[in-house]
């Protein structure tokens, strides 16, 4: 006979679902049992349904519930007493936002702007664009014969402007941006001179502030080209290019497809025809060498979630990886406070995040120098991730195709960099729509949100780093460890990175002996070079130096041990898991000998601090278990529903399980 589930089941497994998505992620196996037990199994409604031929559940909506809801809906904030009419407000589709339609990858979500954007296209005209003798070669030497057109006498010059993808661009003159030189391909033989000419047309629109723009490069293509100064053939040009014309494109806050528009209607400007340069006539070859997105944020939010010490920038830090020395953490505040952050990570790096990177990428923080004198919307600074060649390795991290139906290209990069800026935003606390009292708009993004199938990912650096913390410190309590082991990771601590040379001669052993004690520390030692090794992050590095600082000698690690070390100390130490989760949630913790006294400062549902707690027990486990007994007895104050309570005592023990405000505390 099959067990019906009763109310601490439902309310055990809307929970675990509810905090699973607090977190962002993909409710597992546990999902479908809760669907299994509420939806499939004859379970009452909370009106009361009839379950085995008229036997009544003993409980429903208004029955035996606390006057103070037990959960809220994360979208339209409608409260619930029960976990019933919690799973039926979004089975039903109640709340549109809550919907599965847009949870989790297709709810709207804020817009970014695309900020700068290169690329190296190659068109190849077809027979239908081409007249007479003409051959793929046409639109270059078209721009040849009218190049003299841009070129300013007295102060202007012959195309002045023209209307393009809704707006009025003319030629960057102010900039040097019109300009030619004498390249490196050598001519045909039917062609006149040495070697072809390269010929440069940037284009500014004609707005207030004058930072929407293209610059065009054009340059020849053809087969097997030579040097003009030696006659070998140029490696950097495939043997097989198509007669054409390639064209360099550098560009900011235009979107591509509007590259292309302007691109055909400058040619229009100076009679050059335009069907050379349709879209249609993109070789395969065309390739994408840059992107920004960006969005921009209330200054004084970005410095306190997104800059300062122990801010989004700081956490992502910590885990850059050293695998080939392959990271950057790089900050400038000199003239102002905010001025640069960056964050730079690899594939291998950024992964430890979250799957799904085939790039490596550059998250940045900019503020310019003097906002106050430029005024308007440049006062806020900017967020914004970029394709970071330097730290890439997919296709060595030169370019990217524009345009591959079996395999990775623009569309795919262009996704992949509006993820990890969703991935920032919600790691730094900040909405994921359109919220205007947060998002600023400036002369060319506007605060929008659309419905896109982006995934949306958690901030696990505090998952990770008390992962990497525990590690470390199981590590560095085995039993087998020699005392060449403990000196190599003490020698990598103390001096970072070094050759295995360097660490034979600190560690007074072979190099056997410290290849044998690199391999048994596992993944706390990375090798970053050519028989270089330094400690995985800084996580890792943190933990060591805070253990090495609590021995008087290697001989209190050998004989004690860490447990003996970590729990003889009577209060609670500053990077503790505890510890953490009182900075993280502003809570203050006050220890008189074996009481312990909890201040939190925010103001909080029933259901949050339900939450909280929760998180603060499970730190107070990992911190140790005489410190897990005094959390449990501790007396707590707290603001709930507005209203200031003192000295209160949320958890209790029935049997052997714990409560917290009346709802089990632990799975």
């Amino acid at each position: 006979m099959t067990r019906k589930p009763d109310r601490d089941d439902l309310e055990e497994a809307a929970d675990e679902a509810f905090d699973l998505l607090d977190k962002a992620m993909d409710v597992p196996e546990a999902d479908d049992e809760i669907e299994a037990s509420i939806e499939n199994k004859d379970v009452p409604t909370a009106g009361g349904d009839e379950v085995d031929g008229g036997t009544e559940l003993a409980f429903d909506e208004d029955e035996d519930v606390d006057d103070e809801p037990r959960a809220a809906c994360r979208f339209c904030q409608q409260e619930f007493h029960t976990c019933v009419a919690e799973r039926r407000h979004h089975s039903e589709d109640h709340c549109e936002e809550g919907s599965p339609k847009f949870r989790p990858d297709g709810r709207p979500l804020i817009d970014p702007q695309l900020h700068k954007f290169g690329g190296h296209f190659l068109f190849a005209p077809g027979l239908g664009d081409l007249r007479g003798t003409q051959d793929g070669m046409a639109p270059y030497f078209g721009i040849v014969s009218q190049f003299d057109r841009c070129l300013q006498e007295g102060g202007e010059d012959d195309v002045g402007t023209f209307e393009s993808a809704s707006d009025t661009w003319q030629l960057n003159h102010d900039e040097d941006k019109v300009k030619y030189w004498q390249g490196q391909i050598e001519t045909r033989p039917q062609d006149t001179g040495d070697a072809y000419y390269e010929y440069q047309i940037g284009v500014v629109a004609a707005d207030a502030v004058g930072r929407k723009r293209i610059n065009f490069q054009f340059r020849p293509s053809l087969p097997n080209a030579t040097n003009s100064e030696n006659g070998e053939r140029i490696q950097s040009m495939p043997e097989d290019l198509p007669k054409g014309v390639r064209v360099q494109v550098e560009s900011a806050n235009v979107e591509p497809e509007e590259i292309f528009e302007v691109l055909q209607d400058l040619m229009d400007a100076i009679d050059v025809d335009p069907a050379y340069f349709k879209v249609e006539n993109l070789h395969e070859h065309s390739r994408v060498t840059g992107l920004e997105l960006y969005v921009r944020a209330v200054r004084e939010i970005v410095e306190q979630q997104v800059v300062e010490k122990g801010a989004l920038f700081d956490r992502l830090a910590q885990f850059s990886s050293v695998r080939r020395g392959r990271g950057e953490y790089a900050w400038n505040n000199e003239e102002i406070i905010g001025h640069r952050h960056a964050v730079a990570m690899n594939e291998t790096s950024l992964k430890k995040l979250y799957d799904s990177h085939d790039v490596g990428k550059l998250l940045k923080s900019y503020l310019m120098k003097n906002p106050e004198k430029q005024g308007g919307a440049t006062t806020e600074p900017k967020i914004e991730v970029q394709w970071n060649k330097e730290y890439s390795d997919f296709f060595d991290g030169n370019a990217v195709p524009w345009k591959d139906p079996n395999g990775y290209d623009f569309g795919d990069l262009r996704d992949e960099l509006d993820t990890h800026l969703m991935f920032a935003l919600n790691a730094a606390d900040l909405p994921l729509r359109a919220d205007p009292t947060v998002y600023v708009a400036d002369e060319y993004w506007d605060v929008t949100e659309s419905e896109r199938d982006v995934a949306v990912h958690s901030d696990p650096t505090e998952e990770l780093r008390e992962a990497e913390e525990d590690l470390t410190r199981a590590q560095l309590a085995r039993e087998d460890l020699t005392p060449t082991d403990r000196a190599v990771v003490q020698a990598l601590s103390d001096g970072g990175q070094q050759h295995y040379e360097e660490l034979v001669e600190k560690t007074d052993s072979s190099s056997s002996s410290v290849y044998r004690a690199i391999g048994k520390w596992g993944d706390l030692v990375e090798k970053v070079g050519r028989g270089t090794y330094d400690l995985a992050d800084e996580v890792v590095r943190e933990k060591i130096e805070d253990v090495f600082a609590a021995l008087e000698d290697v001989t209190e690690w050998v004989e004690q041990g860490i447990d003996a070390i970590v729990e003889g100390n009577e209060e609670i130490s500053e990077d503790s898991p505890l510890m953490k989760w009182a900075r993280r949630h502003g809570a203050v913790l006050d220890e008189h000998y074996d009481d312990l006294e909890v201040e939190l400062t925010g103001s909080y549902s029933k259901y949050e601090l339900q939450k909280l707690l929760r998180r603060g027990l499970k730190a107070a486990r990992k911190t140790g278990k005489k410190t897990a007994a005094r959390f449990i007895g501790g007396t707590f104050s707290y603001r709930m529903n507005g209203s200031r309570r003192e000295n209160q005592e949320p958890f209790h023990y029935v049997g052997d399980r714990v409560f917290c405000l009346g709802n089990r505390a632990e799975r």
